[in-house]
């Protein structure tokens, strides 16, 4: 055993032989599953417990896993996970390292959890970040998700972040990196039905380079797509899909729609006349996975020939890809982060302390200094005064983890000034 996983003695099927082909193991793995197993690799875990492949589900992390929080329901089980500034911090340190090494991070975090609890489904490996939107106008409700309004920036701050979730690993991956959401999804009204507009020119200078320098430079073979169109067709549906990301850029990987998106081709849209023929075309389009649960209409779709076995199969083979990278199905003692656990959570420990408490100093953007008033020289202070309403809070976002501890900007100023300088709070 290796931190509670079982070791896979000596190959029963090709697919366990690490010694073949990858794309020979997955032809093999593909003859073995039944339609319904194909099907529900659409859906929910990459994997197949009828052949001993544990599955992987996704998670939220833009900023840290979101394993906790604000947005995670009390129904599933939550822990604790080291907490970074929000994206457009971490564009504000302009340092590719050392988002890299968040990144890092957070993918050995996610990696911990997946280990260290191999008989739930608690812990996921693919990691739904970055976000490599651009940021065109502070009003749209997802700005602080990304790393600014400019292209070469974000795919740079992208790039670093998917390398640090992957690692360094020549044959497997730590976790795997999500893009989202692709593409031109900066708009916050009605972009469930919206159609975002402009010419291939802008598409390949402008909007489409964060999630091409990501998949290109930083080896990413995922990514979720818009809800809003693009020239009027929607983004889960568009023939970019296939036309440009796979066959020009090389993403061989899965592509999921976003939670809700295929029935809003229906009901928003208003794209395909219904589920059925939404399936059939995002799937055409190049969509392995959906956020939602359509596994009735997926079967429909599938019994009345709106997609081919060849459609499903290449479908589950890109999602398989990933399990393949992430090393689900060679044996533990063969994939050296497997080995990752043991009873020191890392989010307590030093390093990620440090590390989180580096990023939030480099992400502080000081604008003006008149007179060189900062910083203060704290020998010649009697008195400070904090004043705001979120001078004692650390804020959660709606993709914020549960910190294992937080330093309010009052905590903060308190401790360093010591018990020599009266601080003095006001709401």
């Amino acid at each position: 055993m290796i931190f509670g996983l079982p070791l896979v003695q000596q190959a029963t099927y090709p697919f366990q032989d690490s010694s073949l082909p990858a794309e020979q193991r997955l032809d093999n793995l593909l003859s073995l599953m039944t339609v319904d197993e194909k099907l529900s690799c659409f859906f929910g875990l990459i994997g197949d417990a009828r052949f001993g492949i544990r599955g992987t589900g996704s998670v939220e992390g833009i900023h840290g896993l979101s394993m906790g929080g604000p947005r995670v329901s009390n129904r599933f089980p939550t822990t604790a996970t080291t907490t970074f500034p929000q994206g457009i911090g971490l564009g504000a340190t302009w340092d590719p390292d050392l988002i890299r090494q968040a990144a890092h991070a957070e993918g050995f975090e996610a990696r911990y959890i997946y280990n260290t609890n191999p008989n739930s489904r608690f812990g996921s490996l693919v990691v739904m970040s970055p976000n490599a939107d651009l940021g065109r106008d502070p009003r749209w409700g997802r700005t602080e998700e990304c790393y600014g309004e400019d292209p070469f920036l974000n795919g740079t701050m992208v790039t670093a972040f998917v390398k640090g979730l992957q690692g360094d690993d020549p044959n497997y991956w730590l976790s795997a990196s999500l893009l989202k959401h692709f593409l031109a999804n900066s708009n916050e009204d009605d972009r469930t039905k919206s159609s975002s507009d402009f010419d291939e020119r802008l598409w390949r200078e402008y909007y489409s380079v964060p999630f091409r320098m990501g998949i290109m430079e930083g080896g990413a073979r995922a990514f979720m797509a818009a809800y809003n169109s693009w020239n009027g067709i929607p983004c889960g549906a568009n023939p970019m899909l296939r036309d440009v990301t796979m066959n020009e850029w090389g993403n061989d990987g899965l592509i999921c729609t976003d939670g809700g998106a295929l029935k809003q081709m229906v009901t928003d849209h208003k794209y395909f006349p219904d589920m059925q023929h939404a399936i059939a075309g995002t799937v055409k389009a190049g969509i392995t996975r959906y956020l939602e649960n359509a596994r009735t209409d997926l079967t429909t779709t599938y019994k009345a020939g709106l997609i081919t076995d060849q459609q499903v199969d290449s479908a589950v083979r890109r999602n398989f890809r990933l399990a393949l990278k992430l090393g689900l199905l060679d044996p533990p003692e063969q994939v050296p982060y497997a080995k990752i656990g043991g009873a020191e959570k890392p989010w307590l420990t030093e390093a990620h302390k440090a590390l989180a408490r580096k990023v939030t100093q480099e992400s502080i953007v000081l604008l003006k200094n008149s007179h060189n008033a900062l910083p203060l020289d704290k020998a010649k202070l009697n008195s400070v005064a904090m004043i705001g309403p979120h001078a004692n809070e650390v804020l959660l976002d709606w993709y914020s983890g549960k910190p294992p501890y937080a330093v309010s900007p009052l905590d903060g100023i308190q401790a360093k000034l010591g018990s020599n300088v009266k601080v003095e709070f006001a709401a």
